[in-house]
């Protein structure tokens, strides 16, 4: 042996082992060992002499290491070779016992590497004919061929020893490995592997994992292992020889596809092995093992034979290449740390048997530690003729012991049936009592339940407790003998329209009463009601009418029916009794949900399917007279028809929430409170605001149900913390009848979420593969549903039907819904949601496909190409749209047209814009590549301290911004909205206990400047005084006038398409205490010098809407009076006064249609709402902070409207001699007096732009737009 340096580098195969252990130095995980059971008459002398030699001749049993400045390094350390121990444990009083106990005592205890020992070996006397040898080492001077290659040398010079031949030649020395290694590192063969390699690996995007989730280091593992019986080892013999391979590779292959089995997302691709041992160091103890991934489509379709070739030959090119380090590879493809693997479970195949033979002895081999253990390993021992062994090791910071006796009975299960399977998808990945927990067992929910109709239980109840209170709304109460009158009558009128079993009535009412009996009344008469928001005027309502086919439409008188009868509520008769004619079988109602075709699927559901719903629930929960149960979702969303006809299925009393109030926490607790509730829902988002509302404290609730999305575990333990009673998780599409599983959700649960349950009555669910297999405990996979629930299938839609609505595999004749869900099962029967297996997603409890939304971007004509994913990473979730827009076309023009495409729960909440979609070198469309949306300003400098600091915390709190907002963020081109802008205002009062107002927030939305306002002036600007800063841009400045109602609010969207700067002037009158100005020149007056003050010199830019128009223009004649230049005055949809004189004087609820008007909605389109209530419940519903004006305030728009009116009848324009821009909204005015040249004799010329929009839709996209460039050109 030539000289060694004294100290070197580590090899490639220590380098890593190194870094791990150094990370945890106490932990014993990479200690390997074995123990060798010794039975018979033991040569002591003979084995000492053979241990101590072998030990001498194992250099690396010598070594020690440090780690330096430059790097670990190693050495020989003299006389470090370790020496037999011997331990008499013969007197013990059970010396087995007592001898296992030490080994593995002994194997646990951490290696000081560098000072030694980092191996050992101890002879136990049990008896004097039965001993152990024990040996451990550390996994950097030893892997597994070393182990055996050290005990096997043990027994030859034993053996030498005893019968007196010449042993073979000592071990090679350590430093042929170093010498391999470092050949190899210089050769053209190393350039030619890595090639190889990263060609191999380019096209796998994900690696799948049967435990998604980091890496954790764990000191020890859990193993189970099974001896394969002859029979099984015969066949496995036998189909190798059909396959033309060996018998090695077949089981690489199967267990492979066995894990293959158990992953929901990316490519099953182990780790396989490598002792690396041909040629020189084959007989040179040290480390060399090597683990490389083994990449291999899995294809369940081909026959099993071909395809074991087609693995073999992958096994082949893996060992071809096998010399290139897999901790090179992690490095080289960035794959070191977090939940990033280079390859999953490992799958090591020893095919042959490790035990030495000592002559004279009976022995056996007990491997007692092969190293760490990340997360799973298969091993197989044996020669396979003589005996095989399987064993199943796992890390138990990421299984149980239970869960590694399953994949133990499992994968010898697997095993032995493909021996005799044509293809892999013959195989079942269940044993078959796991299979029929999963299939039989855990569905046991067979209840009988009357087979009647919905419409008959509630007909029932009506005329069972006539004098009870049935209904509740607002201060008004129905007992169930008028609800009984009033339905009865209504269902009489519908049918004498035709109306009867599988005949639609498209129902289009607010939350009230006449909602209620409208619901009934349908299904008394037999039809099937179509729930449609009564404010959703989009294509997509439309579209949802006109394929429903309804013959009636009960809605309010202006509401558009198309070709259906409109029967509003002020025509339905007040008597009359229907004739029962529906039965189980027929239709109940038909829900529109989202459709990822770009069109909304209706969901047609029957009576049997609800009235086995209905009866679970009242069962199950008590639900009973006693009850009062709150009513608040709206009634396209299917939990409303639990809360609508539970009640009335079980003489509860349903109380109706206010149309404005299922979004608002403090007038829930407040209803809570009012009427004692004692049930009501919440979707997870909605309840999760509800607890942080001061007002849910120590509320009393016997029950609250949770459905529509993930229910977090942490939101259930701040529910018990927050309200005395219980939560309930309820799970189901609306293909199934609202709900099909439940689970308590107490809150002592270790997962994310909390788990959906189990099924309800006469339902089954199943979690299945992509082949309808069963999957395992834990094991996530698609959830069906099957049993009485199932929908009947979408409206006028068989081929999707029969896409989703599946034969059921375990119950011929039935059907099973695919709920396109990915869950999993836990071993106490109880279903864990995970996500979606397509595009779908939630978003407050509303069911969305990402695809209709893309279908409505490229209808626009706006984008050549779309794609639309969400952001989670706040806990909210965004819609975020990448588009390729069409030259010319920004994110505001396609935003403006998508306003009338889609309702407002699927506009997307930001729009990035991109030059084309990143693909992947496949073609695919690159989904890591899609850039984060931008919507925080680039820095231009840090944060300053104080209250800059405080609003870049809060912005990013309001806004679910992944880090604080910069000085320059702008709180509304960063995402936020009206909503949010009143949450910013309250964490701002929590943090300062100073209220800045909603008006500071939309005059001076940059966060740099709402933090100077802040400091400089603690005055509460709510957005009601005279001068109303609205955007930002170039001078000179727009001042525009206010409408009829005196707030400039409704300028904001034209204001953010405009490049001037935008200043509102609202009206004095909004102030309780001032006196109304006598006439509207003298309002000229008073705004004309505001407006001097503001813009002492330079020209000046007047623009008003409506009847700001005349205020603009007096104002306009009232400065070039005073020689003021005048730029540009542009009347929007203005007329002078003489037009007005006759017109009646506005009452309130004209008044309060101003508010409307103000808020950008045409008061035409919406004269059912009714009263004050019913349009601030609409502006709350569409989150407008008008809705969260003070009733004094809204006084003051009411004596605005009125005042304003009563000034512009008295007003006589005087002229104006410079050109007005008029801007003339002609669809309204189309056959009537109103036309730009009115203002002819008041000015010197005229200039018109002419759109065919009406009167509001000026102000509002996407004519703003047009609006603002042609007022733009004229400034």
């Amino acid at each position: 042996m030539r000289d060694m340096p004294a100290r070197w580098p580590l090899c490639a195969a220590q380098d890593g082992i190194w870094y791990a252990q150094t990370g945890a130095p106490d932990s014993p995980a990479f200690n390997t060992g074995q123990a060798l059971d010794l039975r018979g008459t033991l040569d002591v002398t003979a084995l000492q002499t053979a241990v101590n030699q072998t030990a001498a001749e194992a250099q690396s049993l010598a070594l020690r290491f440090a780690g330096t400045p430059d790097g670990p390094v190693q050495w020989l350390a003299s006389n470090g070779s370790p020496r037999l121990a011997h331990r008499d444990l013969s007197h013990a009083p059970d010396p087995s016992a007592t001898a296992w106990s030490a080994i593995w005592n002994e194997l646990h205890d951490p290696i000081n590497l560098s000072d030694g020992p980092v191996a050992g070996f101890t002879l136990w006397r049990l008896a004097p004919d039965y001993h152990i040898l024990s040996q451990w080492m550390h996994h950097l001077v030893a892997d597994g061929y070393t182990n055996v290659l050290i005990s096997n040398r043990i027994a030859e010079l034993y053996n030498a020893a005893r019968d007196g031949h010449v042993p073979g030649p000592a071990f090679a020395p350590f430093d042929r490995i170093r010498d391999t290694e470092g050949g190899y590192d210089t050769s053209t063969r190393r350039d030619t592997d890595r090639s190889y390699w990263h060609s191999r690996l380019s096209g796998i995007e994900t690696m799948g994992e049967i435990k998604p989730g980091p890496a954790r280091f764990s000191d020890g593992f859990h193993r189970a292992e099974i001896a394969l019986a002859a029979e099984d080892r015969h066949a496995l013999q036998s189909l190798a020889d059909r396959a033309d391979t060996s018998w090695p590779d077949v089981l690489t292959a199967l267990t492979t596809a066995y894990y293959a089995r158990h992953i929901s997302e990316g490519q099953a691709v182990p780790g396989i092995p490598l002792m690396n041992r041909m040629g020189k160091p084959a007989r040179a103890p040290g480390t060399m093992v090597n683990v490389l991934p083994l990449v291999v489509e899995i294809d369940e379709a081909t026959p099993l034979d071909d395809w074991l070739r087609t693995a073999a030959s992958a096994l082949s090119d893996l060992r071809r290449h096998g010399r290139y380090r897999g901790e090179v590879l992690r490095r080289e493809l960035k794959l070191v740390g977090g939940t990033k693997r280079l390859h999953g479970p490992l799958i090591n195949v020893l095919p042959f048997d490790p035990t030495p033979r000592f002559d004279g002895l009976k022995t056996e081999l007990t491997i007692t530690g092969a190293g760490s253990v990340d997360d799973l390993t298969f091993t197989f021992r044996g020669t396979g003729k003589s005996g095989l062994m399987l064993q199943c090791d796992a890390n138990p910071a990421r299984y149980n012991s239970e869960e590694v006796e399953a994949h133990l009975a499992r994968l010898h299960a697997f095993i032995r049936n493909a021996t005799h399977a044509q293809r892999l998808s013959d195989i079942p990945t269940l044993t078959a009592d796991e299979r029929h927990l999963h299939v039989v067992t855990r569905n046991i929910t067979t209840k009988h339940v009357p087979d009647t109709t919905l419409s008959a239980l509630i007909e029932a109840r009506l005329r069972d407790t006539p004098e009870r209170t049935a209904l509740v709304f607002d201060d008004d109460t129905m007992t169930f003998a008028d609800v009984d009158h009033r339905s009865a009558a209504l269902a009489a009128q519908l049918q004498t329209h035709g109306v009867g079993p599988e005949v639609r009535v498209a129902i289009a009412l607010p939350r009230s009463f006449d909602l209620l009996i409208a619901l009934i009344a349908v299904l008394r008469a037999g039809g099937t009601y179509v729930p449609l928001d009564p404010n959703d005027r989009s294509e997509r309502s439309t579209d949802m009418l006109r394929r429903s086919e309804p013959v009636i439409v009960l809605a309010a008188p202006d509401y558009p029916a198309g070709a259906a009868q409109l029967l509003p509520p002020g025509e339905w008769q007040d008597h009359g009794q229907p004739t029962a004619c529906a039965t189980p079988d027929s239709a109940a109602y038909t829900l529109f949900t989202s459709g990822f075709t770009g069109r909304p699927k209706g969901v047609v559901i029957e009576h049997r399917a609800i009235v086995n719903r209905l009866l679970w629930m009242r069962n199950h929960y008590d639900i009973g007279p006693k009850d009062r149960i709150l009513q608040k979702t709206p009634a396209t969303f299917d939990v409303s028809v639990w809360e609508f006809f539970l009640p009335l299925v079980s003489g509860a009393t349903l109380v109706i929430a206010p149309p404005d109030a299922h979004r608002d926490p403090a007038r829930i607790a407040a209803l809570i409170r009012r009427h004692d509730i004692t049930a009501l829902h919440f979707v997870p988002s909605m309840l999760a605001l509800f607890l942080a509302s001061p007002d849910a404290q120590k509320l009393r609730i016997r029950h609250v149900f949770s459905s529509g999305e993930a229910l977090p575990t942490e939101m259930a333990r701040r529910f018990h913390q927050t309200i005395d009673g219980q939560l309930h998780n309820l799970y189901g599409p609306t293909e199934a009848a609202i709900d099909v599983s439940f689970f308590e959700a107490t809150g002592d649960h270790h997962v994310q979420s909390v788990p959906i349950g189990t099924p309800v009555w006469n339902t089954r669910l199943y979690v299945l593969d992509g082949q309808l297999r069963p999957v395992p405990d834990g094991v996530a996979g698609t959830l069906y549903i099957a049993g009485q629930q199932l929908a009947r299938g979408y409206l006028g839609q068989p081929e999707l039907t029969a896409e989703r609505f599946l034969p059921d595999p375990f119950h011929p004749s039935e059907r099973m819904y695919d709920t396109g869900d990915l869950a999993y099962m836990r071993c106490d029967d109880a279903i864990v949601f995970i996500g979606r297996r397509d595009q779908q997603v939630k978003i407050r409890g509303v069911r969305i496909e990402l695809g209709e939304i893309e279908t409505a971007i490229l209808r626009t004509g706006l984008a050549q190409n779309c794609v639309l994913r969400t952001d989670q990473d706040s806990g909210t979730t965004r819609l975020i749209a990448y588009a390729v827009l069409q030259g010319g076309v920004d994110t505001h023009q396609l935003r403006d047209e998508l306003q009338h495409r889609l309702p407002p729960s699927m506009q997307p909440h930001v729009i990035v814009p991109l030059s084309t979609l990143p693909l992947t070198p496949n073609g695919k469309l690159d989904h890591k590549a899609l850039p984060t949306p931008n919507v925080l300003a680039e820095p231009t400098r840090p944060l300053a301290d104080g209250t800059e600091t405080l609003l870049g915390r809060l912005y990013a709190e309001a806004l679910d911004l992944p880090r604080p907002a910069s000085p320059d963020t702008d709180f509304f081109a960063a995402g936020g909205d009206s909503l949010s802008a009143v949450q910013l205002t309250l964490l701002i009062e929590q943090e300062i206990q100073h209220n800045p107002g909603l008006g500071a927030i939309l005059e001076t939305p940059v966060l740099s400047a709402l933090a100077r306002q802040i400091d400089g002036a603690k005055q509460v600007n709510d957005g009601l005084g005279p001068v109303l800063n609205i955007a930002e841009g170039r001078e000179p400045a727009f001042f525009a006038i206010h409408p009829a109602g005196g707030l400039a609010w409704c300028y904001r969207g034209l204001a953010q398409r405009m490049k001037h700067r935008v200043v509102g002037l609202q009206s004095p009158l909004l102030d309780a205490t001032r006196e109304a100005p006598q006439s509207l020149t003298a309002l000229a007056k008073e705004y004309s010098d505001r407006i001097e003050t503001l813009a002492p010199n330079g020209p000046i830019n007047l623009l008003g809407w409506s009847l700001g128009g005349i205020i603009a223009h007096a104002a306009a004649t009232e400065l070039q009076s005073r020689q003021r230049q005048i730029g540009t005055v542009a009347l929007l949809d203005a007329y002078p006064s003489n037009c007005w004189r006759d017109q009646p004087e506005p009452d309130e609820a004209t008044a309060l249609g101003g508010l409307l008007a103000i808020a950008g909605f045409n008061p035409d389109q919406f004269s059912h709402l009714k009263g004050r209530d019913a349009i601030i419940g609409f502006l709350r519903d569409q989150s407008h902070p008008l809705a969260l004006l003070p009733n004094p305030v809204i006084d003051g728009v009411i004596r605005s409207v009125q005042q304003v009116n009563r000034l512009v009848r008295e007003h006589r324009e005087a002229r104006y001699d410079v050109p007005v821009h008029h801007i003339y909204a002609a669809r309204d005015h189309a056959g009537t007096p109103f036309h730009p040249e009115l203002w002819r004799p008041y000015a010197a010329s005229i200039d018109v732009l002419e759109l065919t929009c009406g009167h509001a839709d000026l102000i509002a996209a996407p004519y703003s737009q047009q609006v603002a460039n042609h007022i733009g050109h004229t400034a």
